[in-house]
């Protein structure tokens, strides 16, 4: 079994948080923090021309 372990938040990210969780309709709900078995399924993403690591440090240069 793996130990989870819970983060303390800063009063500013506890406040965003409580925010969040309020905002929009739906509301937001709490995640597991699992991916279901259906996600390991999913075709990978198409990389044209390179691979995904120089995908995401062009990603970043770009500022996206």
């Amino acid at each position: 079994m793996s130990e989870q372990r819970k983060m303390s938040l800063t009063p500013e990210e506890q406040e965003l948080k409580e925010r969040l969780m309020r905002f929009g309709s739906p509301p937001v709900r709490k995640g597991t923090g699992k991916a279901s078995g259906k996600f390991w399924k999913l075709p990978k993403p198409k990389i044209e021309d390179g691979s995904l690591l120089e995908a995401l440090l062009k990603d970043r240069e770009e500022g996206r």
